[in-house]
């Protein structure tokens, strides 16, 4: 590059013009801040010395200012600046420390806001920053908000360390802080050389000589340049981040998360999930008819109103019916097939061992149409087994159980179905309505950039049951709870059945768990063929290979022997009909007789 004949060191170009911008989003959404280049707003910052003395404007000459800076700012020592930074800079507390006021300010502003016009009742004062002091002689209640600011600033520190690396921030002010660097290293070099040989040099020659200044620099100093950049722009950097919030459309709820302010519900609401090694579960016809809606999605169908439908009647009475919709959580609405089915495929054996965990705890309450219960998605992990699987961080785990949850509070019910002879006939009737009411509390650190908890330390899941159980289960089930005289029991050791290895065991726990109906006066064991249970568990496609194809037969068969012999190892008492069921059919059977199953 040819020497410019305007060069002078005193008058370097501007930061905006050679380090480019810091830019942050300008989300729709009120609780959540993402990088995207199309709400990219440009940062533009002035470089100042170390001495504070502000540079002057870049002009048309300092071209070739702005290829040094873009030479000697490689991408390698601009890494090597950004680990630096990011483990020492206190950018992050200077920032934290600007958005914890005003976000507290805001805060308090909303919450005096909602006392004054709805009162305190309005707000949530469970939670540990409110106190509540009543004067009973004035009958008055006034409220204090008590924060612990250290918790607090700790919390957005580190919802920041991620959105500082996801919106580029890191990259953009070690930028900044290796331009005014090199501006140094260039007044340094012309004050060591003097100005006629500074001048001498060749944009190469003095791009060179710059690096080599850098490279020997000592950490401490590059990191003092950081602190005088970081305190100049902290309150620019604060701004944008709050600006990217819409604040003004926050409610408190959205306010709470930003600052970390919900904490987990209180132990007194959790529910312990140490289940027995038998628990009792309802198996009415809402129970059977769901989960066979959640395992069979090829059964679902769409009506003529373009909306998603699952259909069960009662073989003997065709009158008495069973139909579930989708809808979105909170309303009873039924989506549309498109978005339906979308749901419908998250269905399968995970949601199925979830409502039977629902089911069996609904059991224990005294008046399960009037009560919730609050269940941990970590207790949950241990009780499906889930925790012995490796490949997934307990994190993940959570997050599986949350999606698993949601799909369960999408499914409606609608049910007319009558039980019970001449005078004495119950009448089960429901309206449409939820299967279960759910509500999902994730905890954990808030994620600027998603907008969402990614990596949850705990899912607080708490739950209600629909309509249908205040009918199935209040006057049909007034003396046991038997859900229309109808209850089963539901072994523990199912829920940890791997589906990926035994699917065809867990299809036959879970047919039999349903099945297996204790009824007033017969405790006596159930009798099934083996082709009618096959016909529950299976498509019929499936089993209409296998009598047409003598390979497809012998491995239905060794399915069949396996799942028999992993239910047997679980506690299941299984006997076999000497006359309809010889020794040769059996499992491990040492007979070498075969014949196609049929």
């Amino acid at each position: 590059m040819a020497n410019s004949p305007h060069r002078s060191a005193s008058n370097p170009p501007a930061l905006a013009d050679l380090s480019g911008s810091l830019r942050q989003s300008n989300p729709n959404s009120a609780s959540s801040l993402a990088a995207t280049e199309d709400h990219a707003a440009t940062w533009d910052v002035e470089v100042t010395s170390v001495d504070g003395a502000p540079s002057l404007p870049s002009t048309s000459d300092d071209a070739p200012w702005a290829k040094i800076v873009q030479d000697v700012l490689t991408p390698a020592y601009l890494q090597s600046l950004i680990q630096l930074l990011r483990d020492h800079s206190s950018l992050p507390e200077l920032v934290t420390a600007q958005l914890f006021q005003h976000l507290l300010n805001v805060y308090k502003d909303k919450v005096e806001m909602v006392v004054q016009e709805q009162g305190i009742e309005a707000i949530d004062t469970s939670l540990p920053h409110f106190k509540v002091i009543a004067n009973r002689k004035q009958n008055t209640k006034r409220l204090e908000l008590v924060f612990d600011n250290d918790r607090i600033k700790t919390y957005l520190k580190n919802s920041l360390f991620e959105f500082f690396t996801h919106a580029g921030i890191w990259k953009e002010f070690a930028k900044v802080v290796g331009t005014n660097l090199v501006v140094w290293a260039i007044e340094d070099l012309e004050n060591t050389l003097g100005p006629q040989a500074f001048r001498a040099l060749s944009d190469h020659e003095i791009g060179q000589a710059i690096s080599n200044r850098l490279g020997e620099l000592d950490p401490s100093f590059l990191l003092e340049r950081g602190e005088v950049l970081g305190q100049i722009h902290c309150q620019d950097i604060a701004k944008k981040i709050i600006e990217g919030f819409n604040l003004p459309q926050c409610s408190i709820q959205d306010l709470e998360k930003l600052l970390g302010l919900k904490q987990r519900p209180l132990f007194s609401t959790e529910t312990n999930l140490e289940f027995d090694p038998i628990a009792v579960l309802p198996t009415s016809i809402p129970i059977a008819s769901s989960i066979r809606a959640q395992l069979r999605p090829d059964l679902w169908q769409q009506n003529a109103d373009q909306t998603a439908v699952f259909h069960y009647r009662s073989k003997s009475n065709p009158s008495n019916y069973i139909e579930h919709f989708i809808t979105n959580p909170g309303d009873i609405e039924m989506l549309p097939w498109e978005a339906a089915e979308q749901i419908i495929n998250k269905f399968g054996f995970d949601t199925v061992k979830l409502q039977l965990i629902f089911a069996s705890r609904t059991m224990e309450e005294a008046e399960p149409w009037n009560n919730a219960f609050t269940l941990r998605a970590s207790d949950i992990i241990q009780l499906l087994g889930w925790d012995k699987n490796h490949n997934t961080s307990l994190s993940e785990k959570r997050t599986s159980v949350a999606s698993t949850a949601y799909a369960l509070s999408c499914l409606l019910v609608k049910s007319v179905w009558v039980e019970g002879r001449g005078k004495r006939k119950v009448d089960a009737s429901t309206p449409i309505g939820r299967m279960w009411d759910v509500l999902i509390d994730v905890h954990g650190q808030f994620d600027w950039v998603t907008g969402k908890i990614e990596r949850p330390e705990e899912v607080y899941i708490t739950v209600s049951p629909g309509l249908w159980t205040k009918h199935f289960l209040n006057r049909a089930g007034s003396r046991a709870k038997e859900a229309l005289h109808q209850f089963g029991y539901l072994a523990r050791d199912i829920l940890k059945i791997d589906p990926y290895h035994n699917e065809m065991a867990l299809r036959l726990a879970i047919q039999l768990t349903l099945d297996s109906r204790i009824r007033v006066r017969n405790q006596h064991p159930y009798d099934y063929r083996v082709g009618s249970l096959l016909e529950e568990v299976l498509i019929k496609a499936e089993i209409d290979r296998a009598t047409q194809d003598k390979y497809k037969a012998r491995d239905l068969k060794n399915r069949w022997n396996s799942a028999l012999k992993l239910l047997m190892s679980l506690g299941w008492q299984i006997e076999f009909d000497p006359e309809t069921y010889p020794d040769w059919l059996r499992p491990d059977s040492q007979c070498s007789q075969t014949r196609r199953l049929a």
